[in-house]
């Protein structure tokens, strides 16, 4: 496909060039307030100049081992202290960090290691033996702007992961670009409260250290937990949260919800019963609408609603970042009129190398920028209408790729690992509404398809975010004249009817009863059985979130959300919370 014309439109911003990188960041904080909080993980705490020699020490080890320009070194830690000081280091030390969710399934973690090819991989006990030894005496060359930073990989339209390579001149850009137009506080707390593996948390953890600000990890249980969030944020005096809009509406449905002074939204569209429970909870929030695939490096425009704007049915896109253009272009190439709809396509400062073992000048999406020499475009495959004024607003895809919960999904990918299972001849899936993905499959000749055991066996290959809420089981896919798969032709899933294992022991037992009820009620569905499982029924980890505060809230009583992932059927739950329970008959009679 040949490059759009890159004519100039209203949506740009002046162009920048940044000579100095994320690294100078942390050492330039570290010289100018070393005795400031830089970083909080629980009862942990590190000042700027503690952070600074930690990040030195490791990265001296990483050089020592071979970690150089271009070389990746794979993170296999969770979200914590060990994790932020070990993808400084390998930035330190010249290297690009791969992060790695140890979430993810094995099939998944295995795939993205063989793709990325690494140096060496880093787990959270390779970092703390490595900080107890004496660092080496060798030097750290400061990495130059054309130098990897980091590779993450996203689903991919091939079927398999890809890696987008982003260099430490465009992280830069990014970094300092979205602090001047956010105006994120000076020696404020910054949340890193999402996994670095996709990079919604990178506006935290690369924004705190250009303003002297601490970074405040909320861990994994945290934010599985409206309660303990809310908790997280009053004690920690947070400032600053990045998060999905799903997830935080998940996370509000508590009976005390708290919220920082400045709220980043992105990875999904901000509508408006979320922007009135925000201004409900709290009246003087600024909210940040904030824009940009992984290709253009975390994010290149947002919109800043201030606490006395009219709330918006949903929130635009107005401002792009210092350095970055972005274009709204038709099917001829040219800009398009307000009030008309087109694609975005992103140049500048931002645009990423490209995807890793592939050309920078093509593919995927990017192109040569044919309006500025040694420039990149990128075209985001995302559509928007061009509002007065010069604004935005996001209107979907131009072609199959979804969002579920903020992560971004290639349907081809669900669908190659749906045919990589026994007795499976074809697949497709399709996202019915807004976050229903649903699954369909045909069956090899002479072979029965159980849709529950092929739901559990992707659980095994799959992240969580891309496993149907629903599989079915079809004679044939439909298909366009061309061959293709005919998306808009797949069946809508039937009505939810009352379960199959349903029977009177839920009727008679009140707890379970009740269990029953409440995730019968985050499915949308009639019923639902003593017996049945709710991931099973398509439900995750967003639901469990909100089926842990309501039972809190009828009960009177904890409820791990943990308990909920282990037990999950109406029954065992009720089993699980009746062996915890203060007094027999207790949650009985709270429930009836």
């Amino acid at each position: 496909m040949d490059a759009p014309s890159m004519t100039a439109a209203p949506t740009t911003a002046p162009t920048t060039v940044m000579d100095r990188t994320v690294v100078d960041r942390l050492r330039d904080a570290a010289v100018r307030q070393p005795d400031a909080p830089a970083l909080r993980d629980g009862p942990r705490a590190w000042s700027y100049a503690a952070l600074d020699a930690r990040v030195e020490r490791l990265a001296r080890h990483l050089r020592r081992d071979g970690v150089g320009p271009d070389q990746r070194v794979a993170l296999l830690l969770p979200r914590g202290a060990e994790l932020v000081i070990a993808l400084h280091a390998v930035m330190r030390a010249g290297g690009a960090y791969v992060p790695v969710d140890p979430d993810w399934p094995e099939a998944r973690r295995a795939a993205v290691i063989a793709a990325a090819s690494p140096r060496r991989c880093l787990t959270a006990a390779d970092v703390t033996a490595l900080l107890d030894e004496p660092a080496p005496d060798i030097a750290l060359p400061p990495p130059m702007a054309g130098d990897a930073a980091y590779v993450l990989f996203t689903s991919g339209s091939t079927g398999v992961p890809k890696g987008v390579v982003v260099e430490h001149g465009q992280l830069a850009a990014y970094a300092d670009a979205v602090t001047d137009a956010l105006a994120l506080p000076p020696g404020g707390r910054f949340a890193l409260s999402s996994t670095v593996a996709a990079d919604l948390g990178n506006t935290t953890l690369f924004g705190a250290p250009g303003v002297g600000g601490c970074l405040v990890v909320a861990d994994a249980a945290t934010m599985q937990d409206g309660a303990a969030f809310a908790r997280f944020l009053r004690d920690e005096a947070i400032d600053v949260v990045k998060i999905t809009p799903s997830h935080l509406a998940a996370l509000l449905d508590t009976p005390s919800p708290a919220l920082p002074a400045t709220l980043i939204l992105g990875g999904e569209a901000s509508d408006r019963p979320l922007l009135e429970t925000i201004r409900r909870i709290n009246p003087v929030a600024r909210i940040v609408n904030h824009y940009g695939p992984t290709e253009t490096t975390v994010g290149v425009m947002v919109h800043v609603l201030l606490p006395d704007a009219p709330l918006p049915d949903r929130l635009p896109l107005d401002r792009v970042l210092s350095g970055s253009r972005v274009e709204l272009l038709g099917a001829d190439g040219q800009p398009v009129a307000v009030g008309d709809v087109g694609e975005l396509v992103v140049a500048g400062a931002q645009v990423a190398r490209g995807y890793l073992g592939a050309s920078p000048d093509g593919g995927g999406g990017f192109a040569l920028d044919p309006t500025t020499p040694g420039g990149r475009i990128y075209r985001t495959g995302d559509r928007a209408r061009r509002l007065p004024g010069g604004g935005l607003l996001l209107l979907g895809r131009a072609d199959d790729q979804m969002k579920i919960r903020g992560f971004r999904v290639e349907p081809t990918e669900i669908e190659a690992a749906l045919r990589a299972l026994p007795g499976v001849a074809q697949a497709a899936v399709r996202l019915w509404g807004d976050d229903r993905l649903v699954g369909y499959a045909v069956a090899r000749s002479g072979e029965t398809l159980d849709p529950a055991a092929l739901r559990a066996a992707l659980r095994d290959r799959l992240p969580d975010a891309m496993i149907p809420a629903e599989l079915l089981t079809l004679d044939r896919l439909p298909r366009l004249g061309n061959g293709k798969i005919d998306r808009a032709a797949l069946p809508e899933p039937a009505a939810p009817t009352a379960s199959v294992h349903a029977t009177a022991s839920g009727d008679t037992d009140p707890l379970e009863r009740l269990i029953a009820d409440l995730i019968a009620g985050l499915l949308e569905r009639e019923r639902v059985g003593p017996s049945d499982n709710l991931f099973d029924l398509g439900g995750h980890s967003l639901m469990v979130i909100k089926l842990v505060s309501r039972l809190r809230r009828r009960l009177g009583v904890e409820v791990p959300p943990g308990l909920v992932f282990d037990h999950p059927t109406p029954a065992a739950l009720a089993r699980a919370l009746r062996a915890e329970e203060a007094e027999p008959g207790q949650l009985d009679r709270a429930a009836a």
